[in-house]
């Protein structure tokens, strides 16, 4: 699978990319282009063919490149291909043309074959001469895309390309024909020579053929009462972008293969769409196809020397520039300036477009990214900050600030035999365990697949391999560090809350559920949580209640009914109601109640109100005697309203919404919340006022905050993921658990765009030899 050009450029692999990744984009143009080869070539070459975002093995290794493959997205990998293939092709000119060593010259020419060949066997899989698959995959068996839901999983065939069995994707789209036609027209000028010209020649015959032969029509592989049009919906008289990549596939094969048929529909389509004469062209916003007629407009001023038509594409390319100038797209800006090298603001764009190029990162592991909330970055953002699934960006422009985020954590536990092994829960509901400290993303394995529920809280007992959880189908428990879970008959039903070993006795839990509170009866490590005691009966039956465990010794419980506190001692058997946590005429009631892990007759509740163009605050009250009392009381509030107005009471209070607050491990006078704004939010003072703590978050918002038991470590659920911070809150760092996609698995995107892109500009002259060896600061 890999020519002489693929073994030269991953020796290089290891020099290329600086050890720290987040530092790649500071490569000379010409190594980081070495590294997105080789890195391709690892990654995202089957048979030439490239699947542009795969699933990244866990040992960094290549991908699987047969129908066992986790994850790769063939569903578009004729498009990139044919992308890629004109990068190549355009690498293959420039060095033969500028005098490149022989051997380099002849790897070049042997890579941009090869990828010709993926394209061109596309087609070939079918058995369908002109027919094109969307990608495939070595071998047989059902892929990925076969064995969960999905809208194609009925469009998947098995063929057979010079002995080899592929299984391929059909069901394609004008796109598909679209990408291959550009490709192949590219590199049957640029890179095609001898046989290799005469089999693309037959590569574009057929392409083409198949919907000029069939009144414009692409028809499905098993359903050709179904056809795509290729052309797709139109009145017949007005040009778009469809049409246009239908007259330049018919312009290349006609230039290729020199049949009248081709010519015929290239100036059929042109007069039926008024192109000659053409003054304007509309282009949409949002998808407006401008990475196919960017590509196709570039055949078309090669091959194209009518005067009149010529004049006509340009204003086609004139207007998909209006849309895009802005984006420093790097392929779109050296495609307009080679057509139109008198078009205006021309050192801007190629000044960002150079930009773009030199800050693309060599790691394109796709992370979340909310650039918009860095007040330090402006656009044109660096393309290492910036958001994207799709590396030729025909979702929206490359520079857009905010893309993919990941699913919060939202429950963390640490075991007390070694605070190394840490669990997490994730929304909406799986579970994670980490061997080394959260320190590597390949650390943290999903162990909830027994479980038939979502989990919603993870606690550990005394030994690590003792896991308890709540969850949305009940409570359970693993004596195997997650591998087998048994449920627990918990009696009293109610909706699970919360699971929690008891800090002083490990065979002992506690279960709390919206009906109460149940503690199990230690028989014996063989029988935790086989029998249970109600620990809240005798309480009022309300339609609102809500239970708060405070395990310490001897322990408590609060609960809250209809904003009636009553509380218990564990010891006791009698309850005392105490003063109510809200003012429920004035404000609105956090749902929780923070009790202190080191005393449990302190704890925390949260009220807000919104107060005129203000906006949203939040007040603390504190208990130090069990829920009995709580402070600031109602006439301390009325009091500070009295004496100063309304601003009296805002100085009780703090400015936005308020997370469930946690209790700093070591020092109860330390609070820390998640923010309505940005960072961790920690108070030294119990909660009278706040600082925002950020450094190190990779995106500055924060969702949860947690801080379990047997370690000193906080931990915080953003939008990037899970973060650890060891020095009380003051800097973060990556905790290595992003959950964007299936479970904790990571996708990669390749880097064709930037072969595309840069090759252009080489070949253009739009990047010199000393800009191409020059790194960035």
């Amino acid at each position: 699978m890999k020519t002489t050009f693929a073994i030269a450029l991953i020796g290089t692999l290891a020099v290329a990319i600086p050890a720290h990744a987040d530092e790649s984009w500071k490569l000379p143009l010409e190594r980081k282009e070495q590294a997105v080869e080789a890195n391709i070539l690892q990654r995202h070459n089957i048979l030439g063919l490239y699947p542009s975002m795969v699933e990244v093995p866990r040992d960094g290794g290549p991908i699987d490149p047969t129908t066992t493959n986790p994850f790769a997205d063939i569903h578009h990998a004729v498009c990139w291909t044919a992308n890629y293939l004109a990068g190549a092709s355009y690498r293959y000119a420039f060095l033969k043309d500028s005098g490149a060593p022989a051997d380099v010259v002849a790897a070049a020419k042997a890579r941009a074959d090869e990828i010709f060949e993926a394209v061109y066997r596309c087609q070939l899989v079918t058995g369908r001469r002109g027919f094109q698959a969307r990608g495939y995959f070595l071998g047989r068996g059902p892929t990925y895309s076969e064995e969960e839901p999905s809208s194609k999983a009925n469009y998947w065939f098995q063929g057979e390309v010079d002995g080899q069995p592929l299984r391929w994707l059909g069901d394609p789209s004008h796109h598909n024909y679209s990408d291959a036609i550009h490709g192949l027209g590219q590199y049957y000028d640029l890179a095609a020579e001898g046989s290799q010209k005469d089999r693309c020649r037959e590569a574009i015959d057929a392409l083409v053929s198949y919907w000029v032969d069939n009144d414009r029509m692409i028809n499905k592989y098993d359903q050709p009462d179904r056809p795509v049009p290729i052309l797709g919906l139109t009145d017949g008289k007005t040009l778009n972008t469809r049409i246009m990549m239908a007259i330049a596939g018919a312009k290349v094969a006609h230039h290729a293969t020199g049949k009248k048929k081709f010519l015929d529909m290239y100036n059929a389509l042109i007069d039926e769409f008024g192109v000659r004469g053409l003054k304007s062209f509309r282009v949409g916003k949002g998808f407006d196809d401008a990475e196919h007629v960017f590509c196709h407009l570039e055949n078309l001023f090669r091959i194209e020397d009518d005067p009149e038509l010529l004049a006509a594409y340009r204003v086609v390319a004139d207007a998909l520039w209006a849309n895009h100038k802005d984006d420093a797209q790097s392929l779109f800006t050296y495609i307009y300036y080679a057509i139109a090298p008198d078009a205006p603001d021309k050192q801007k764009a190629l000044s960002e477009a150079l930009y773009s190029l030199q800050t693309w990162p060599t790691d394109m592991t796709i992370r979340p990214r909310m650039s918009s909330l860095n007040k330090d970055l402006k656009p044109p953002y660096p393309v290492y900050a910036a958001s994207w699934d799709n590396e030729y960006i025909w979702k929206g422009h490359l520079l857009r600030p905010d893309g993919y985020l990941s699913r919060l954590v939202t429950d963390v536990a640490v075991s007390a035999e070694d605070p190394e092994v840490i669990y997490a829960v994730g929304e909406p509901g799986d579970l994670y365990q980490s061997r080394d400290g959260a320190g590597s993303p390949a650390g943290w394995q999903p162990i909830d697949d027994d479980l038939p529920g979502a989990v919603l809280a993870v606690d550990v007992g005394s030994k690590m391999r003792f896991v308890y959880v709540a969850s949305t189908d009940g409570f359970y428990a693993s004596r195997t560090g997650g591998r087998v879970w048994e449920r627990l008959p918990v009696p009293g039903g109610g909706t699970p809350v919360d699971l929690r070993v008891d800090p002083n006795d490990a065979m002992v839990l506690y279960a709390v559920s919206t009906a109460g509170v149940y503690r199990s009866v230690d028989f014996g490590e063989k029988f935790v949580g086989q029998r249970w005691e109600s620990l809240t009966d005798g309480l009022p039956t309300v339609s609102n209640a809500s239970f708060h465990l405070a395990l310490g010794d001897p322990g408590r419980i609060y609960a809250v009914l209809d904003r009636s506190v009553f509380t218990r001692r564990l010891d006791e058997d009698d309850w005392t109601q105490g003063s109510p946590t809200g003012f429920p005429e004035e404000t609105r009631s956090y749902p929780w109640l923070v009790p202190d892990p080191s005393n449990p007759d302190n704890a925390i509740v949260g009220l807000w109100t919104e107060y005129g163009g203000v906006g949203t605050v939040s007040l603390l009250r504190h208990t130090t005697d069990g829920g009995i009392t709580w402070v600031p009381g109602i006439r301390d509030v009325y009091a500070k309203v009295a004496e100063s107005g309304m601003m009296g009471f805002m100085d009780l209070c703090v400015m936005g919404r308020l997370g469930e607050p946690v209790y700093d491990p070591n020092d109860p006078s330390i609070l820390y919340s998640a923010g309505e704004k940005r960072g961790v939010l920690k108070s030294t003072d119990g909660g009278k006022t706040w600082q925002e703590k950020k450094d190190g978050l990779e995106i500055p918002l924060v969702n949860t905050v947690m801080a379990p038991r047997n370690t000193n470590w906080l931990f915080a659920g953003t939008p990037g993921g899970l973060f650890v911070s060891k020095d009380s809150g003051d800097t973060w760092q990556d905790a290595h658990l992003c959950l964007q996609f299936d479970k904790n698995t990571r996708r990669e995107l390749g880097g064709a765009a930037f072969i595309d892109a840069y090759w252009r500009g080489r070949y253009r002259g739009f990047i010199d030899e000393a800009t191409a060896a020059t790194p960035m600061d």
